[in-house]
């Protein structure tokens, strides 16, 4: 039985060729193409069975007998018509009332807006059999996925902004997360804003956070939307986060129009691409409402088709594995889009912590980690800053002739020796990272990381993490 039976007219071939190959890739697609013995047999036989009809609505198939004959097969048998118009003719007679789907002038983009409708159309009528593969990479091919943009930020860190901006730009760092909350103009930014200049001119990829962390965690009530407004008309950027609502409302019809209306509000402060933060409402005995979240990811996702979708670490649960677990409720939501949906945790710079998250369906992150601890490359975890000193015999030894030089270079003080250590240590971490990904093998990967008692822990309380 197929999911989706393609009728159109002979002339139409290409068209429904390009379409087919498509929708094959999520469901069992069937068009006349594979029928081998008496099209009439064949015919009768598939479209009873199929989930839907997808017709081609044309000029060439609106007189067409075996079209309408096909159509009114289908209808006979209740099968549900997704048609979808190929021109400005009007449909075959008796099949006017149909909705139809737009897609005059459709040359096969998978991105196309009128395909991209059909496919949410399809998915209320039809689960698709296959999830939405992870691209290789997103914004044009400017960030890999799975990646981690290292973070720069005046709050809770070892290096102030201008001198994290220098090491990240000497490093070569291909993503970075900074804080509109230090790029206002109250806070003499320009030393900033020359770094991120230079740094965008070395092809690195900026994204300006709202500001809302450190407002929030300092407990300052100044900051306000027109801040993250002068920031955003000021500041080289290439994408930025909305100035998220940190205390969402409780129904979840209600969040989501907040969120929408966030992001189309800073749009107009910036050509680049704005992206929502979801925020889970708080409970008065502590923790978060979680239950409608992977809802409202997904509707925020399908209404606005952002590059990321964000929501804070903290937000998603107690523990790693109830994050994780959130996670993959989360991105259970998230493939019922027509399209891929990348999803960004915030404030994850912990290994172990992205390697897990990542394996339930993240596929990027943000941490202030790189210059707040120190790495231990053996044992993959986190020290305290000061501790460098144990494991400074590791980047003698690293294949990064920065960090090497930088440790013996007495203009470098403690602070920028620990932060190329890290930076050696993270950019490899991310590329392991994503090769296991590419050959479907994270479980391997956070063997390695955490060892085999550990993840055969998770793997009892977090099923279907490793598939």
């Amino acid at each position: 039985m197929a999911d989706v039976y393609i009728v159109y007219a002979s002339e139409d071939h290409m068209v429904a060729e390009k379409l087919h190959g498509l929708l094959s890739e999520r469901w069992d697609a069937w068009w006349d193409d594979k029928i081998t013995g008496p099209f009439a047999k064949a015919i009768e036989t598939e479209i009873p069975k199929a989930g839907c009809i997808v017709a081609l609505f044309s000029a060439s198939s609106r007189n067409k007998g075996t079209v309408t004959d096909e159509l009114r097969l289908g209808e006979k048998n209740n099968i549900e018509l997704l048609p979808v118009r190929l021109d400005d003719s009007d449909p075959p007679y008796s099949f006017g009332s149909y909705s139809c789907t737009d897609l005059r002038g459709w040359n096969g983009e998978a991105n196309h807006p009128g395909f991209l409708q059909l496919q949410r159309r399809l998915v209320s009528v039809v689960p698709p059999r296959d999830r939405p593969q992870r691209p290789p990479a997103i914004a044009n091919g400017k960030v890999l996925l799975p990646t981690l943009f290292l973070s720069v930020s005046s709050h809770e860190t070892q290096l102030v902004p201008g001198e994290a901006l220098q090491a990240l730009r000497v490093f070569e760092a291909p993503t970075i997360l900074i804080s509109a909350y230090d790029l206002v103009a109250r806070r003499k930014p320009q030393a900033l804003i020359d770094e991120l200049t230079e740094y965008r001119k070395n092809g690195g990829f900026v994204l300006v956070d709202s500001g809302n962390y450190e407002a929030s965690r300092l407990g300052t009530r100044r900051w306000k939307k027109h801040d993250l407004k002068e920031v955003l008309t000021q500041v080289p950027h290439d994408w930025a986060f909305c100035f998220d609502i940190m205390k969402p409302k409780q129904n979840p019809d209600r969040a989501i129009d907040e969120i929408v209306k966030a992001v189309e509000h800073d749009r107009s402060f910036t050509d680049a691409s704005v992206l929502p933060i979801i925020h889970a409402p708080s409970q008065k005995k502590g923790g978060y409402k979680l239950g409608h979240i992977p809802r409202i990811a997904r509707e925020v996702a399908d209404r606005l088709e952002p590059q990321l979708i964000a929501i804070p670490e903290r937000e998603l649960g107690p523990g790693l594995i109830a994050r994780a677990r959130m996670v993959q409720s989360i991105r259970e939501e998230l493939s019922k889009l027509p399209f891929y949906q990348p999803l960004h945790i915030l404030g994850t710079g912990n290994p172990w912590s992205i390697a897990v998250l990542a394996a339930a369906g993240a596929d990027t992150f943000d941490g202030l980690e790189w210059c707040r601890m120190v790495v231990d490359r053996v044992s993959h975890r986190l020290h305290h800053f000061q501790h460098f000193d144990f494991f400074k015999f590791q980047t003698e030894v690293t294949d990064s002739s920065i960090a090497r030089e930088a440790l013996e270079d007495p203009a470098v003080d403690f602070g920028g020796k620990v932060a190329f250590h890290n930076l050696d240590y993270f950019t490899s971490f991310v590329e392991d990272m994503r090769e296991a990904v590419l050959e479907d093998n994270m479980e391997a990967f956070v063997v390695g990381l955490t060892g085999w008692d550990m993840v055969s822990h998770l793997k009892k309380q977090i099923p279907g993490l490793f598939k």
